[in-house]
């Protein structure tokens, strides 16, 4: 994501009256035919949260995005239905309109205030992410003492924008971080790190 649109982001966030863990602002439009969603928090700020619900007829998909990311492409959108990715693909291969109208869309609007809990696609869409056993949950909720996978270190680089060296520390030390669908439970990463790391 450019400077600039992470930049807007964080400036209509602080723009809320009374942020919460369960507050954040939403974008919502339409790309070829699929309702795209938005949702972006800053409740921690070693770990900004930016969220993407897509809807497609009766196909519903979910993905965290790591918002200082600048070169999204279409691995970040693992599991995604066929359905929805045929509508957003540029040609074979390419996410890039797709990508680039997210980014015109924040840029050029304003966003709304919503609650996580009272958001009917968010919540809908991730209650059904869960019953699939997805581990691409929006929350940090704490760590498991288990070594951390590969794909897990991937994951939370990729698309949480979790600091490499501080993945490497939590790999070495055989655990891994837990994440939530439920905004209530959730817990920045500083306290994660010093209830269970210190």
């Amino acid at each position: 994501m450019k400077p600039e649109t992470r930049e807007k982001l964080l400036e209509e966030y602080q723009g809320l009256t009374y942020p919460k863990e369960t507050t954040a602002i939403k974008y919502l439009y339409q790309f070829h035919q699929v309702n795209v969603n938005i949702f972006f928090d800053a409740f921690d700020s070693q770990n900004l949260n930016l969220s993407l619900v897509l809807v497609f007829q009766n196909n519903y998909y979910y993905t965290s995005l790591n918002i200082n990311n600048t070169s999204i492409s279409k691995e970040y959108l693992s599991e995604i239905p066929k359905e929805i990715l045929d509508q957003i693909l540029d040609d074979e291969t390419k996410l890039d309109l797709f990508f680039q109208s997210i980014e015109n869309h924040i840029s050029s609007n304003k966003s709304r205030y919503i609650n996580y809990e009272k958001d009917n696609i968010f919540r809908n869409t991730l209650k059904f992410c869960k019953k699939k056993n997805r581990s691409d949950l929006p929350f940090l909720f704490g760590i498991r003492h288990v070594p951390m996978s590969d794909k897990m270190f991937h994951i939370l680089k990729e698309t949480m924008g979790i600091d490499v060296n501080t993945l490497k520390q939590l790999q070495k030390k055989g655990i891994t971080l837990v994440r939530t669908d439920d905004p209530q439970k959730r817990k920045k990463l500083t306290v994660i790190l010093k209830e269970e790391l210190l």
